[in-house]
């Protein structure tokens, strides 16, 4: 009897425990308002807008399984193939200087005991004319379905709360950052309809509505803030810049700097360790074989983000290809955002090639 009580709380921590994560995972977005968005303000918010909903070229794109996992006192537990989603990379269509970054994951509510919890974001960098040298101006568009919840009890409230109402809580922020400083808006909204990772175009429209509406909270990068982080990076291409260090050979630490939502950030390489061969195995739903891979000559490549606003400090590791087709390709993503909650993204699917989005 106490070993099917003790096995039917650790599903439910399971379960719970990705809605957590992906609320950890979608970082310090709340802030204190600043006041009403001015017209030229507005204008800008509006041309980030347009980059980030203009056509893209994918160069590549790298598909992700997810394994969630929950430290209950002294051993993990967790569930393999949870969710999902994948990392995307190529050029905006409005031309060769506009670098584009995609990002999507979440849980499969069919795979997670019916939790939905996932976000998703684009980034668009403006290099020199030709696509080369520092970032003159970024724009970042990003959304999640959010959530509160702090620890699993508080998460599991939540949940309970959100079925019994229908109202889904969203949200979302546009950050726009050029020589002249930053600006951006957060906006929080409820949904009657309970959008999942598969209905992106369909949240996305809903999102960018909302978001062309008066409300909402708005940040600002003075030229005072402005001076701290000559960079014009978002937190996607800041993590792409460190990536090309380290499959570069330099040797750590290493940092770079960003803006969001008002807050400077520093993002740091702390340690870089050669790895010759990793062999991963993840148990799939439905099926009797796992997935498997066998990989060699990866660089694991340990991450620290300083939030110069809070005082927060978040850490992740990427294992890296080094050679061929996998160079700079993230093998697997790993984020512990303290210290019982731990996600663990794995490559399933590596696409490369020019392909067209959205024109």
């Amino acid at each position: 009897m106490a070993d099917r009580k003790k096995k039917r709380h650790m599903r439910r921590a399971a379960s719970v425990l990705l809605s957590v994560g992906i609320a950890l995972l979608a970082g310090d977005a709340v802030a204190r308002p600043q006041g009403p968005v001015p017209p030229e303000g507005q204008a800008v918010l509006q041309e980030a807008v347009a980059w980030v909903r203009g056509g893209q070229k994918l160069r590549v794109q790298y598909d992700y399984l997810m394994t969630a996992k929950l430290r209950l006192l002294f051993f993990w537990v967790g569930k393999d193939d949870v969710g999902g989603g994948y990392v995307n990379r190529g050029s905006a269509a409005a031309g060769p200087q506009m670098e584009m970054f995609q990002l999507l994951f979440g849980s499969e509510p069919a795979k997670a005991r019916g939790i939905n919890r996932w976000g998703a974001a684009t980034e668009v960098v403006r290099r020199g004319p030709n696509g080369s040298g520092a970032a003159e101006a970024s724009a970042f568009f990003g959304f999640m379905k959010a959530s509160r919840g702090a620890s699993v009890a508080e998460m599991e409230k939540e949940l309970s709360k959100e079925g019994q109402s229908g109202a889904h809580l969203f949200e979302a922020i546009i950050n726009r950052v050029d020589g002249n400083g930053g600006i951006s808006k957060v906006v929080p909204f409820h949904s009657q309809q309970d959008f999942n990772l598969h209905e992106l175009e369909k949240t996305q429209q809903v999102v960018f509505d909302r978001l062309a509406g008066e409300a909402g909270r708005v940040k600002r990068v003075d030229a005072q803030m402005r001076a701290a982080c000559a960079k014009a990076n978002g937190f996607l291409s800041s993590v792409a810049e460190l990536v090309d260090a380290a499959l570069e050979g330099r040797k750590p630490p290493f940092e770079t700097c960003y803006f969001y939502h008002g807050a400077r950030f520093t993002m740091k390489v702390v340690k870089t360790e050669a790895i010759r061969e990793k062999k991963i195995s993840v148990s799939l739903r439905g099926q009797e074989q796992p997935f498997e891979r066998k990989y060699n000559d990866l660089l694991r490549v340990e991450f620290r983000i300083d939030n110069h606003n809070t005082g927060k400090v978040s850490r992740f590791e990427l294992l890296l290809g080094t050679k061929g087709d996998l160079r700079g390709a993230p093998v697997q993503i790993d984020y512990q955002p303290n210290w019982w909650f731990r996600v663990i993204l794995n490559l399933q699917r590596l696409g490369t090639g020019e392909t067209k989005q959205g024109e």
